[in-house]
This record gives C-alpha cells, sequence and structure tokens, in this order.
C-alpha cells in the first residue's frame, strides 16, 4: 500500500540551521521566529544534529538547567536520522514508528531539504495513525534493532571522525563506508 505522495511535498522547509556552539535559548528564539519545532544543527554546512522542543523541556527546562549555558551539542539528536526527499509518506511514518521518532530529515543529494514530522503525515492522511500505531507496537531495542531499521543517517563516523551521509551501523558502531570496509 503506497500513497503515492512524496515526502518532499508535505515537508517543512524553513527549518533554522545552526552551529553546535550556539545555546539552547537562542535555538527556543529561532524556533518562535520559524514557527517550527526544531532546528537542524550544521558543521561545515553538514547536518550533524537536530535539536526539538521536545529535547529543550526534557534536557534543559526540566533538568533546571540555564538555556542560555547550555550548547546545542550538547542535548542534540545524533546522527541525523533522514529520508530522500522522494519517499512516500507511509513509508516514512513506518520508519518513524519503527524507530520512535516524531521528525525525520529530508534531504537530497547529501543536502538538507527539510524536515517532515508525524504531525504533517497525520493531517494529510489521518488513517495512517493505525499503521504507526501498530509498528510502535511491534519495534524492539538495541543495536540489532536500530541496525535494521535506519536505512541512512548522516554525521561523525566513530572510527575516523569525518562527516558522512552514509553512515551504516556495524558491530554496534556508526561507520562511514572506508572504516566499514577496512573492518569487514
Amino acid at each position: 500500500m503506497k500513497s503515492n505522495i512524496p515526502v518532499s511535498e508535505i515537508m517543512s522547509t524553513d527549518i533554522p540551521q545552526m552551529e553546535p556552539f550556539e545555546t539552547v535559548e537562542d535555538s527556543a528564539a529561532r524556533m518562535v521566529e520559524h514557527g517550527t519545532g526544531c532546528v537542524i544543527i550544521t558543521e561545515d554546512g553538514n547536518p550533524i544534529g537536530i535539536v526539538t522542543e521536545r529535547d529543550i523541556v526534557r534536557k534543559v527546562v526540566s533538568a533546571r538547567k540555564a538555556p542560555s549555558k547550555v550548547q546545542l551539542r550538547d542535548i542534540m539528536s545524533s546522527p541525523i536520522v533522514w529520508v530522500p526527499r522522494t519517499t512516500d509518506i507511509l513509508d516514512a511514518a513506518k520508519q518513524m514508528a519503527k524507530l520512535h521518532l516524531r521528525k525525520l530529515v529530508v534531504m537530497h543529494d547529501g543536502r538538507f531539504m527539510g524536515v517532515v514530522s508525524a504531525q504533517d503525515i497525520l493531517q494529510i492522511a489521518p488513517h495512517y495513525i493505525e499503521v504507526t500505531r501498530e509498528l510502535a507496537n511491534l519495534s524492539g531495542e538495541g543495536d540489532d534493532f536500530m541496525a535494521a531499521s535506519i536505512e541512512q543517517a548522516s554525521g561523525y563516523c566513530e572510527s575516523c571522525k569525518v562527516y558522512s551521509d552514509m553512515l551504516e551501523y556495524h558491530d554496534g558502531a556508526l561507520l562511514c563506508p572506508g572504516c566499514k570496509e577496512r573492518v569487514e
């Protein structure tokens, strides 16, 4: 069952991009300014993480930390899990459910394009809510689960520390293609 609607048709594109050393306080202001619930963290133009409103509430506010003193690198989710812009919204919903995510980054040719949220999908296809609930109930945990679930990840290789938008799990570590080849 396909919807024939690519994520590029429903994704949000006005997502602020910020540097890892910027503060949570600044990111909250940017989210309000752009009317979005997240910011993308970039380094040298490459997306390396995401910070959501939920991250701010759980990792900063509820921990009674000062938002003006906490850097985004300290609370960002990394590596970024992403889908190509042509991904069908049902496939995106399935991936979100498997990984317990509310937002997926959308990329094209190694470039950040936008973010699609579960809310975006459910607004145009509310009947998918049962599919996502069912998948979430079936999902497991652990490295094997992550390795089988993440199709694409962007970030820094855990071995050579070089940025790659083609990270893959191998023996519990996210590796770039070169490092993965060396250990196999």
